[in-house]
């Protein structure tokens, strides 16, 4: 009897622990979800930290291409996944103005913020010829409806030319549509457009050639590698807004999951070879988790949701 005991004591603990056994995580290929086409910033960014990702958690990272209706198709599939943990958006402050604008049918409370990690700074350039060297001078001269601006009607570089514009009493710059950096930068170049916001990386190779002139930094702290440009705040223009990468996971995904997978991000964002790999193309591998990456998120959401309400 006393070994029936101990058998049937044995059997109830292995029974007891199968369900715990079998919540590991995880315990299949994750698949991230880059909303926009293979070869462009994102995808790169991602595919950098795909196999450092992978070391740290012991499982596949399939990087999988979304692009369309400027990436709400890729993002509404994760919002659509099981909350397993097994599925990740990595979307940046695009996602918002879609959200804004109401391009998308869901909103940020459809996801769950795991991490903030990678952000690109984004700076305000003329023409090399230009005669205005900062804010102050190109508002004033923009009173009269001269100035024009190159944007993507509707995306980052937009709303934040509309940013800048909303801080500066009687500014008053002509949109037109040029499209994302390439596109601006040649508008830019064959003097199409006076002023055009660029990733400052894209700018730096046209300072270098005297192509063009940075007057301001719409970010919190000068770039490092442009320690001579002052922010837009430095010069009295309250406007910070960068291409800061989110990675979501869908609604009710359990928080020690996330905390799993934010952890083996930060790792990977903390490796030398990557600071390296991203510093050689002017991006910070800045991380941040929890309710101080949830805050930065709703702030920057608060300021783009102001500027669509406008718009409409």
């Amino acid at each position: 009897m006393k070994y029936l005991l101990t058998a049937l004591a044995t059997a109830l603990t292995v029974a007891l622990a199968a369900p715990v056994l079998s919540e590991a995580y995880p315990k299949r290929a994750i698949e991230i979800v880059v909303p926009a086409k293979a070869g462009g910033g994102s995808d790169v960014t991602v595919r950098t930290l795909q196999p450092y990702i992978e070391k740290e958690l012991g499982v596949d990272i399939v990087v999988l291409n979304v692009p369309g209706a400027g990436s709400v198709a890729g993002s509404r599939r994760v919002v659509d996944e099981d909350p397993d943990g097994h599925s990740v958006l990595v979307n940046h402050t695009t996602l918002l103005t879609a959200i804004a604008l109401g391009k998308a049918d869901f909103g940020l409370d459809d996801l769950e913020l795991a991490a903030k990690g990678v952000s690109i700074p984004l700076v305000i350039v003329v023409p090399g010829d230009s005669p205005y060297s900062d804010i102050a001078s190109i508002a004033k001269a923009s009173v009269e409806g001269k100035i024009i601006a190159g944007v993507n009607l509707g995306a980052l570089n937009h709303f934040t030319m509309l940013l800048v514009e909303s801080k500066v009493a009687n500014s008053n710059f002509r949109y037109v549509q040029t499209g994302g950096g390439a596109k601006t930068t040649a508008a830019l170049l064959g003097g199409h457009i006076d002023i055009g916001v660029l990733g400052a990386s894209e700018a730096l190779r046209l300072i270098e050639s005297n192509d063009a002139k940075v007057i301001a930094a719409v970010s919190r702290e000068r770039i490092d590698y442009l320690p001579d440009v002052p922010t837009a705040i430095e010069q009295g223009v309250d406007a910070a807004l960068s291409i800061d990468f989110s990675w979501y996971m869908p609604k009710g995904t359990p928080s020690d999951r996330q905390k799993i997978f934010s952890d083996a991000l930060s790792v990977a964002l903390s490796d030398p070879e990557v600071i390296n790999a991203f510093k050689k193309r002017g991006i910070s591998p800045s991380y941040t988790d929890g309710p101080d990456a949830i805050a930065d998120v709703r702030a920057s959401f608060a300021d783009i949701e102001a500027i669509a309400a406008s718009l409409n």
